[in-house]
């Protein structure tokens, strides 16, 4: 980056120096050309119509050249004010290339640095509980206390559940069902989301079958509330967060 931008500087100082060396001669050989006329030397002429005729002649010669020397800086000029003009966008659009990879840069840092500390701390993870399940409200008082407190609630299975932790409650053959439909719907990245099956049923009534579980590599089981949060630290380590869901919201 800094070898950039002193390529940029030093192209910029060379037009620079070259415009300002074009424009200083120009004014340097128009005081030249006034302080140093060119004379011509005649002789004497027989008959004063001679002596008019070279006179007019040389003063014709005159007027030719100082028209063709203004011509020439009037060219001069405008090549190098061009070049002041080239130079002066050349430093901008650099100033601006520069200033925008350096704004890349620093986003791109600190999204690296943001998806690495949201995956060692597992306070920085968006946890999903059930809107209208009866344990929720005791399930996110302990995850407070353990220091997880981005939780949000959900009323079913949805595209926000893509990303983040989400508890799915499981008590019937008929609930297992939907959430196997939600995985070969939506099919979640194992990298982005997460889930805990979370079923108090008693196992001789009830059991989520291990097919189940195995559907989805980050899946884990828990049948209290007292055992989520080692379920959750379980299966959650390691995801990236990559998207900003505008979900739905609300503290528990």
């Amino acid at each position: 980056m800094e070898k950039k931008m002193m390529r940029y500087a030093g192209f910029f100082f060379t037009l620079t120096f070259i415009s300002l060396l074009l424009i200083g001669g120009l004014l340097l050989c128009d005081v030249v050309f006034v302080a140093h006329t060119p004379s011509y030397i005649t002789q004497a002429a027989a008959s004063s119509d001679i002596d008019i005729r070279v006179q007019s002649l040389e003063t014709g010669l005159e007027s030719l050249q100082r028209d063709l020397v203004f011509q020439l800086n009037q060219k001069l000029y405008y090549f190098g004010g061009t070049a002041l003009l080239i130079s002066a966008l050349a430093a901008f659009f650099g100033w601006r290339t520069f200033k925008d990879l350096d704004g890349l840069i620093q986003e791109k840092i600190r999204t690296t640095l943001e998806n690495e500390l949201y995956q060692l701390d597992p306070a920085n993870l968006t946890i999903r509980l059930p809107k209208f399940h009866e344990d929720s409200k005791g399930i996110a008082e302990r995850l407070k206390l353990s220091g997880l407190k981005k939780i949000s609630l959900y009323p079913e299975l949805n595209k926000a559940c893509l990303y983040g932790l989400t508890l799915v409650p499981i008590e019937t053959e008929e609930a297992e069902k939907e959430f196997l439909s939600f995985l070969q719907n939506k099919m979640p990245n194992p990298n982005n989301a997460a889930f805990v099956l979370y079923s108090t049923r008693d196992p001789r009534e009830f059991r989520i079958s291990p097919e189940t579980t195995n559907k989805f590599p980050r899946a884990a089981i828990s049948n209290m509330p007292a055992t989520v949060i080692t379920a959750i630290l379980a299966v959650a380590r390691g995801l990236h967060r990559e998207t900003k869901l505008e979900d739905d919201k609300e503290e528990a």
